[in-house]
């Protein structure tokens, strides 16, 4: 009864306020108009942990919330549900970031190892300035750029690593000691469990070999089908052989390479099932999720992988790049943006996994491309961002280009080369 007199009252208050405002508050002023806002349409990276399950929307919905409340001015619209580009095609990214395809956006986040192509096909312009007051990876920067241009505000990097629950195993710093570890483990289970195929991944893997043998300075010398290391090809081969089991290798013979099986190697590990897995650092996440009941993180070792006799990990980049038709107020929206998302707070929500219910949140383990983020005080505290720090400061730049039109003969190239006998 309490409602609907509550409803008679406010209905009548409307009317006389109403009838009031008529007598009293006229104006022959027309009211203010309401700015309009600038929209910024921003598809993010989509490949990291899915912490949530919710397909990233938690951690999107955040994004946009909070950096709104700080800029009320643009309407940012975070990975528009019209997007359906492949990330790795440069032609599909630049019809979008022109305005020529099916769902226009103004800036992209995806992996430098394109950002020749992008540039050639003037899809994307120079950032007018990066984010302010920011320790940047030297590996993110340098991949970031094109002649003498800085094309991508960095923003994730991305290695390979090999994690264990041994000792031996995560101090090893060639692959012939790496080898040596897992063979003294003397278990019967599986060295170890990673997938090696695919047209990106084992030309990355070879180049990963031949940075840790020749040093990172410069392995884009080596994106080339007319000549190939034939020693990183041997110790590649020889790592191959840690997956031999039972007559099988899982890492080449494409059980590991079918899409349903994309987590197995990670699950495998986290069962107990093999000795050891490589993977990139986010890898962690999935390790975690997986543990049996009562098994602690805490027996976990990660170090960066040796491919070759040497230590010199290369990293990917993946990077923020501005259209080429984001300009004037877009512009101002998308420097907004990056300023926010370089921050060591937001940052530490992403990577702390906040987005992700309290009481099942498993960090991501994902390797941010500002040092200043490390500082921060949950990830000071977690167990593994400060190895993951550690391992991964001294790492090169991946090449941002030219691998796209050739990495299907690289891969049969080198597939050859480390399963051929003889």
């Amino acid at each position: 009864m309490w409602c609907h007199s509550m409803k008679i009252t406010l209905k009548w208050g409307f009317i006389a306020g109403a009838v009031l405002s008529t007598l009293v508050g006229c104006s022959d002023e027309d009211p203010e108009p309401v700015p309009e806002k600038t929209q910024l349409r921003v598809p993010l990276y989509p490949y990291i942990p899915d912490a949530a399950g919710d397909q990233l929307q938690a951690m999107a919905a955040r994004i946009e919330s909070e950096f709104e409340q700080a800029h009320p001015e643009v309407d940012l619209i975070v990975n528009p549900s019209c997007f359906n580009d492949d990330f790795y095609d440069p032609e599909a990214l630049a019809r979008s970031l022109k305005g020529e395809g099916e769902c226009a956006y103004d800036v992209v986040e995806t992996d430098t190892v394109i950002l020749r192509e992008l540039v050639a096909l003037n899809a994307v312009r120079p950032w007018p300035r990066l984010p302010q007051n920011i320790d940047w990876h030297p590996a993110g920067l340098a991949a970031s750029r094109q002649q003498q241009s800085t094309y991508g505000v960095p923003h994730w990097l991305c290695g390979d690593f090999i994690i264990s629950r041994d000792e031996s195993v995560r101090q090893a710093r060639t692959e012939s000691a790496l080898r040596h570890a897992l063979a003294g483990l003397d278990t019967p289970k599986p060295d170890m469990a990673v997938n090696l195929l695919g047209s990106w991944n084992l030309p990355a893997l070879y180049l990963d070999a031949w940075a840790d043998r020749n040093g990172s300075a410069n392995v884009a010398s080596a994106v080339t089908t007319s000549n190939y290391d034939s020693v990183a090809l041997q110790s590649l081969r020889s790592f191959v052989q840690t997956c031999q089991s039972a007559g099988a290798n899982p890492c080449i013979d494409g059980t590991y390479d079918q899409d349903e099986n994309f987590d197995l190697p990670a699950t495998l590990f986290a069962t107990g099932q093999v000795d050891a897995t490589m993977g990139y650092s986010e890898r962690l996440h999935v390790i975690i999720r997986n543990l049996p009941a009562g098994q602690s993180a805490s027996d976990l070792k990660i170090s960066s992988a040796p491919l070759a006799e040497g230590s010199h990990p290369i990293l990917f980049t993946d990077s923020y790049f501005l259209g080429t038709r984001c300009t004037g107020a877009c512009e101002q929206a998308a420097l907004a943006f990056v300023d926010y998302m370089s921050q060591p707070s937001t940052f530490e929500w992403i990577l702390m996994s906040e987005d992700a219910p309290a009481g099942t949140r498993v960090p991501r383990y994902l390797l941010p491309a500002t040092l200043d983020s490390y500082a921060t005080p949950k990830l000071q505290a977690d167990p593994f961002y400060p190895v993951l720090n550690v391992e991964s400061r001294e790492g090169g730049p991946f090449p941002n280009g030219g691998l796209l039109n050739i990495r299907h003969q690289m891969r049969d190239d080198i597939l050859t080369a480390i399963t051929s006998e003889g």
